[in-house]
């Protein structure tokens, strides 16, 4: 096995798919895995700016949003 064949193993058992998987090479191979690695610890709330004053938190497909308030 090659290390990018290895590389491509810890890529898809982190969460990405096979097909996605279009490095051939190392380096190629490690910046997929950082781009896995990188979703997986985002912070789960979104960044906010003084644009979202008066605006609430809501879940939008699976994730917190920023949203207007209801009506």
């Amino acid at each position: 096995m090659t290390n990018v064949e290895a590389l491509k193993e810890v890529y898809v058992a982190l969460g990405g798919t096979a097909t996605d998987f279009t490095a051939t090479t190392n380096d190629q191979a490690i910046h997929l895995i950082a781009g896995i690695v990188a979703a997986a610890i985002a912070p789960e709330l979104p960044a906010v700016t003084a644009s979202n004053n008066g605006q609430v938190l809501t879940v939008k497909s699976g994730k917190w949003a920023a949203a207007d308030l209801p009506s």
